[in-house]
């Protein structure tokens, strides 16, 4: 299996070239001068349509989904999955759980994380953010042939930026307490 460190640069890779790839394949109308918004008004409505205004204190419900992509390592594994934004319920306190599936060291994972993310304001369009929450496991071991169910707790820091689409990226890396992966580094797109 390809090492820890060369999965890192082909997902850094990956991460860089995605969006990129978005931008560039938006239809031929919407590249005409009069539809294109200024770089400045879409970071600032992207900005803001993601965050709770300052007047309002819970902003719970579907607020939209997306796609993960990274490594873990101990199991060192390839990861996918889906992450879905529930909005907040406090200003800049992000609920946004996701389910994962591992691959690689012979062993499959399949992952639930019920997170909670503090979201920091800060003057230009990337919003870093930190939290954490409950994992919840299942391990499949194909060299002993058993199968475990676990739980564990995870620590996360990330970068979010909107894209010009109007979706949001970012990245992100997780500690993880327990018999869960000791780190997991995600790329990860939102819709």
């Amino acid at each position: 299996m390809m090492s820890l460190r060369r999965c890192t640069i082909a997902i850094a890779l990956v991460a860089l070239a995605v969006p990129l790839w978005a931008d560039s394949s938006k239809q031929t109308n919407e590249n005409s001068p009069s539809n294109q918004p200024t770089p400045t008004a879409w970071m600032n409505n992207t900005a803001q349509s993601s965050r709770v205004s300052s007047g309002s204190s819970s902003n719970i419900g579907w607020n939209g989904w997306g796609v993960r992509l990274g490594l873990a390592d101990d199991a060192d594994q390839v990861l996918g999955g889906a992450h879905f934004n529930l909005g907040e319920f406090a200003k800049n306190v992000r609920f946004q759980p996701d389910v994962q599936l591992g691959t690689g060291d012979d062993f499959t994972t399949f992952y639930g994380t019920v997170p909670v993310y503090y979201r920091f304001d800060t003057a230009t369009p990337f919003t870093p953010y930190a939290g954490g929450g409950i994992a919840l496991g299942w391990i499949d071991d194909d060299r002993a042939d058993e199968t475990e169910f676990e739980i564990g707790g995870k620590v996360t820091g990330g970068l979010e930026w909107p894209q010009a689409n109007g979706q949001a990226f970012f990245v992100e890396l997780s500690l993880g307490f327990g018999d869960i992966h000791d780190a997991t580094v995600m790329a990860a797109w939102s819709f």
